[in-house]
């Protein structure tokens, strides 16, 4: 990554501060950095549109709604070409901070503007208890990214996307044709890998279009829908076969058996090998 040079324009992606991890999905890419104490933030503009969640630390914004300082979580909206100087403050002797980035590419955004038929807007501070809930599971997603998160960071992303724009027109109450067709591949591929470019070539619509239109009538986004899939696929294979626990978990689109473990105590409150149990109990 470049460093960012005083009053630069920077580059897709590129953001003052340590990256921790950084993952891509098409025309999106997310990172986990931390503040950098040893660099001074200069006013800056970015090409891209870009989400900022403050995860920790004190940060000063200049975005609409911002505190003069932010002492807790923040999510923060700047379209494309936006210059600021946005910064962490120091609590003690050194600047401390850590954030998540969510980048997207200008087709991506223009998409997701034609869709909603409003524009960005400028700068502002994004206060809607769902859209922090949608920026935190993104943080988290990257954090691990086990098998299918690149399908739940891009629902997410594009959730996000929407939450930054909102629609004028009120929101089409009869779901439409194209979103069973959807819903029936993600059914029909639980076990495997499938990402949002997928689902909206097989669907027909632009895929910032498919992750708002899924979620506000399926109430999740494509990515908890397939795992849940997957979990109730996995359920009914421990009830009704002998098959090792380790090949389910493969068969079911997990990463490994440890992993299937986790998700499936998580989902359902116990292992399972408690599960099998306890249903072989029950006949």
């Amino acid at each position: 990554m470049v460093d960012p040079t005083p009053r630069a324009v920077l580059p897709f992606g590129t953001f003052y501060g340590r990256v921790d991890v950084r993952r891509h999905a098409p025309g999106l890419e997310m990172a986990v950095l931390h503040a950098d104490p040893y660099r001074t933030v200069e006013r800056h503009s970015h090409e891209e549109a870009h989400f900022v969640l403050v995860l920790s630390g004190l940060y000063v914004s200049t975005a609409a709604g911002a505190p003069a300082v932010a002492s807790g979580p923040i999510l923060v909206f700047n379209p494309a070409g936006t210059t600021h100087r946005d910064t962490f403050e120091a609590r003690a002797s050194t600047v401390e901070g850590r954030f998540l980035t969510l980048s997207i590419a200008a087709p991506v955004m223009e998409a997701a503007v034609s869709d909603h038929r409003n524009r960005p807007g400028g700068p502002r501070t994004l206060s809607d208890p769902d859209a922090l809930r949608l920026a935190h599971r993104l943080a988290s997603e990257c954090a691990s990214w086990t098998t299918g998160a690149a399908l739940a960071s891009e629902s997410l992303a594009l959730d996000l996307v929407s939450a930054a724009i909102p629609p004028r027109e009120s929101a089409a109450r009869v779901p439409p044709q194209w979103l069973a067709r959807a819903r029936e591949l993600l059914d029909d591929q639980c076990g495997q890998e499938v990402r949002i470019a997928e689902l909206a070539r097989a669907a027909g619509v632009h895929p910032v279009h498919l992750a708002r239109v899924f979620r506000r009538f399926m109430g999740c986004t494509p990515g908890d829908y397939l795992r849940r899939r997957r979990l109730e696929r996995a359920g009914v294979l421990l009830r009704e076969t002998t098959r090792p626990v380790s090949e389910l978990a493969l068969s079911c689109g997990f990463a490994d058996q440890s992993h299937f473990a986790r998700a499936f105590k998580r989902h359902t409150g116990v292992t399972p090998g408690a599960f099998r149990r306890q249903a072989r109990g029950r006949g």
